[in-house]
């Protein structure tokens, strides 16, 4: 069997994995994003009527109705991830949404730009707060191409003293802009943003390029948390936002990214939240959303 048919074969049985029917939530963002089918198509419209009928949708709305804004955040977070979007969950979602916008002005922490890439995706960037909000939050961009932390600690933030960009922060914008350019939008900032990931390789200190900026952007942490976000979703931002994927940069992101590669083609999942927002499979095992991820980053 020639290499080609080898690649093609292998290529074949991942994406008939992703598509097993006791996932829809797997199978719908796949149908979606990586088979590039639209809302009209029968097999997206059948998907997303089973995963709205069944017991995994129900946990992420009863997450979703909670007082508790973390909770909420969890629940949007999941349909964001799923590939559903307001429209699809209906009258459950829009006051949730704005209740947690209300209470929080966007200000979870370090999780703003996480929380405004999910409400992107589901569908709520024409909504003038939200948009008004990235305008602002985008404009903060430093000169080095990152988003500086937020902290008021003085002793981690002191306003007198330059600092650089914090790169955990910076790769939440970097899901946020890539999330806006695959919605059509494009960001002046975009081109600086990436910069500061390619100039590191994606990973590295730009004063020792051995050296991770964070442990875990080497490893496939998943789902994502507003301070910690895999190889796998980065590696895919940098690819929305069109680096070249036999660019150095790329080269190094695939490399790190084939290290959890198993021999079928299939990534692992080696780290998760103790309490994920949405059950993902176990850690050190064949993962499908580390996998889906890892091949729409070709």
């Amino acid at each position: 069997m020639s290499e080609n048919n080898s690649i093609a074969k292998t290529d074949g049985a991942i994406l008939q994995w992703l598509l097993e029917e006791d996932t829809p939530e797997v199978r719908l963002r796949t149908l979606k994003e990586y088979e590039r089918l639209s809302d009209s198509d029968e097999r997206v419209i059948e998907c997303k009527k089973k995963l709205l009928q069944s017991k995994v949708y129900e946990r992420a709305l009863k997450k979703l109705r909670t007082e508790k804004p973390w909770t909420k955040f969890d629940a949007i977070m999941t349909f964001a991830e799923w590939g559903l979007t307001r429209d699809d969950i209906g009258k459950d979602i829009d006051g949730e949404v704005f209740a947690l916008i209300e209470s929080t002005g966007f200000k979870m922490l370090c999780a703003e730009p996480y929380l405004l890439r999910n409400l992107v995706k589901l569908g709520y960037y024409r909504e003038d707060i939200v948009k008004n909000e990235i305008e602002n939050v985008l404009g903060g961009i430093k000169e080095d191409g990152g988003f500086g932390c937020i902290s008021t600690n003085k002793k981690i933030n002191d306003p007198r003293k330059p600092h650089k960009s914090c790169a955990r922060l910076t790769v939440e914008y970097l899901l946020l802009v890539a999330e806006l350019h695959l919605a059509g939008y494009r960001m002046d900032c975009e081109s600086k943003l990436v910069h500061y990931f390619t100039k590191r390789d994606i990973f590295y200190r730009t004063d020792d390029m051995k050296t991770p900026m964070v442990d875990v952007m080497l490893e496939t942490f998943y789902p994502s948390d507003p301070i910690k976000v895999g190889v796998q979703n980065i590696v895919y931002a940098l690819r929305v936002l069109g680096c070249p994927a036999d660019s150095e940069a790329m080269r190094a992101g695939y490399e790190v990214l084939n290290r959890h590669r198993l021999d079928d083609g299939r990534y692992i999942l080696t780290a998760s939240k103790s309490v994920p927002a949405f059950k993902v499979g176990n850690i050190g095992e064949a993962n499908k959303w580390v996998t889906l991820y890892a091949y729409m980053a070709k």
